[in-house]
């Protein structure tokens, strides 16, 4: 292969890889948020979808610990982590608020009814939520996404993770903050 096809497949390859993980990193807007460990709660809308009931929920719940998971429809990495936070999701106890929540511009550029339509096609069986204004985001300082975060009973932010990771991680980091993970 001469140079200048090299360095053309190359360019089209990166080409590529940005437009397939568009959406998948950044969430767009800037963020200022604490470290997570403010106790103060924020209500966050929930959608009508597949284990998931029109509404709202506050989150962290006190008292409880909290599994939140950050996603976009437009992220690849997000989908393919679905089948990960459901593996975590049926071996996590009652006593573990699990929630979902995208901060996408909701009805701006995508409605609650895409974001239903996507839970299902990606067998989301779990609350899900919109984070309307970033302001969880905002709290436990998810950037990027997906962005998992577990928050101990007492509010503070036990572990937080971006990118991919494995459901027996996200269920060992539910357990270290007291959760139970027997259904």
């Amino acid at each position: 292969m001469t140079g200048v096809r090299r360095r053309e497949l190359l360019g089209a390859v990166a080409a590529a890889t940005t437009v397939a993980t568009a959406g998948c990193n950044s969430l767009g807007r800037t963020l200022t948020g604490d470290d997570g460990d403010d106790p103060e709660s924020v209500t966050v809308e929930t959608i009508d979808a597949s284990g998931s009931r029109a509404g709202s929920t506050v989150v962290p719940e006190p008292g409880r610990v909290t599994f939140v998971e950050f996603f976009a429809t437009t992220c690849p990495i997000c989908a393919s982590q679905m089948s990960v936070v459901g593996d975590a999701y049926r071996q996590t106890g009652e006593d573990v608020q699990f929630l979902s929540v995208t901060s996408e511009p909701v009805g701006l550029t995508v409605s609650r009814e895409d974001v239903a339509a996507w839970w299902d096609d990606h067998d989301g069986g779990w609350p899900v939520g919109v984070d309307d204004g970033v302001a969880l985001a905002r709290k436990y300082g998810a950037t990027s996404i997906p962005t998992a975060v577990v928050v101990a009973p007492d509010g503070t932010v036990a572990w937080s993770h971006t990118g991919r990771t494995t459901a027996s991680r996200i269920v060992a980091e539910i357990r270290a903050a007291g959760g139970d993970s027997t259904p």
